[in-house]
């Protein structure tokens, strides 16, 4: 099929019923061949995008360190575009959507996800929002977008600013601007309320508490879980905290997990190197993690999985949430996330760290001379690995394929 013919009628396709009860369907006969943690992602995810597109719920777009635990607490959808703008690389649209933001005028230094979902916007392959909410902390890219989004479709436009360190007074004082925000939302937009907020923040330390016994898991040697998958999962890290469908996922990613080691099935059987991978992936076809593979390495852990927040008060809701956008280790000064980094590095014992230098991602980039000299100092092998996690035309697979090559051997040599 020729892609451009693709979004004449892919809108209507995503805003029929029709669609998500055939989807529905289907998964009952094909579900058999995924396994129980895919189908549960998967069925999460097409319940919601089901509500998204049908209207049934109100849908609220977020920035992507914004805590969804206050989306589905008010009784919405939550909507990340940039990890929307994944999902078209991964079905060959983004391309189409890169192309039809940068002729509506916006620049290539743009990160691009976010030039990817404005142009998404454009082919009428969005949602509409009934609100919009981003944070003041890391992507600043995303604070931006998004505000192109609120303006274009008229919706409610907020900003929770969140301050530089993490205090007792800056908590209160973000909890109140979480609070003040969630509070004005179920006012301005008919169907929501503060009453399920309990319910999200529950959810919410369910899962993590369940994770929490997969990143155990994930320490195992050999690696029982792909960390290309992994990758591919980053969605529900980012959008699933507050719903019940998460909670499924990682209980069924445990048992799956449990079973491979118990049986000795791992992705990479012959397993020689570990690695940590920094920020995110290709989300087109790529050979990179099959290379890897290949040569006997393993992506053992990422940093985009990392829980790097407390669990939550369930009636102090607006405090909790407000302790975890504080706890992100990519905000504030550059040691928080040296000492995350060399956790993971420790926890996970692998020989070397991968950043993926993704185009226009400064929250990640800025830091990595830093983040080089650190774990060099420590004897860990680092390597910043250029690339565009969803414009192909954007990366060098020969290019990166060498310098993974040449990785290796370092590794290798370093014994």
């Amino acid at each position: 099929m020729r892609w451009e013919r693709f979004p004449a009628f892919l809108p209507l396709v995503l805003k029929s019923k029709l669609t998500y009860r055939v989807a529905g369907l289907a998964l009952r006969y094909l579900g058999g061949r995924m396994s129980p943690y895919q189908l549960a992602a998967v069925k999460g995810v097409m319940s919601e995008l089901g509500d998204a597109y049908s209207g049934r719920k109100p849908v609220i777009f977020t920035s992507a360190f914004v805590p969804t635990e206050i989306v589905y607490g008010l009784g919405a959808v939550p909507y990340l575009p940039e990890m929307w703008s994944g999902f078209a690389a991964a079905f060959g649209v983004s391309v189409r959507g890169i192309d039809e933001s940068e002729a509506k005028g916006y620049s290539q230094d743009l990160c691009s996800f976010h030039r990817c979902h404005l142009g998404l916007e454009e082919l009428s392959l969005l949602p509409k929002p009934s609100a919009i909410i981003v944070s003041s902390h890391l992507c600043d890219g995303g604070r931006r977008s998004l505000y192109a989004h609120s303006v274009s479709t008229g919706c409610p436009f907020y900003v929770v600013d969140v301050p530089y360190l993490m205090t007792d007074s800056s908590v209160r004082w973000l909890s109140c601007q979480v609070e003040r925000i969630c509070e004005d939302i179920s006012r301005r937009v008919p169907g929501l309320s503060l009453d399920g907020m309990a319910r999200a923040i529950e959810n919410s330390n369910r899962a993590r508490k369940i994770y929490l016994d997969v990143c155990q898991l994930r320490r195992n040697k050999p690696a029982p879980w792909s960390g290309s998958e992994a990758l591919n999962y980053v969605f529900a890290f980012l959008s699933g905290w507050g719903s019940e469908w998460l909670v499924d996922f990682y209980a069924n990613l445990g048992k799956t997990l449990k079973q491979r080691i118990e049986q000795s099935n791992y992705p990479v059987p012959q397993e020689r190197l570990r690695l940590l991978w920094l920020n995110l992936k290709p989300y087109y076809g790529s050979p990179l993690f099959q290379y890897l593979a290949q040569w006997g390495v393993s992506v053992a852990f990422e940093e985009y999985s990392y829980v790097y927040w407390p669990e939550m008060h369930e009636r102090r809701w607006a405090e909790g949430v407000a302790t975890k956008m504080l706890s992100n280790f990519g905000w504030g000064p550059i040691e928080r996330r040296l000492d995350a980094v060399w956790n993971m590095v420790n926890d996970y014992g692998v020989d070397g760290v991968v950043q993926f230098d993704q185009w226009g991602c400064r929250q990640s980039n800025g830091g990595a001379r830093v983040l080089a000299d650190f774990l060099r100092e420590k004897g860990i092998p680092f390597l910043e690995l250029d690339g565009d996690g969803v414009d192909p035309r954007n990366s060098s697979v020969a290019q990166a394929l060498t310098r993974l090559q040449a990785f290796i051997e370092v590794m290798d040599a370093r014994g």
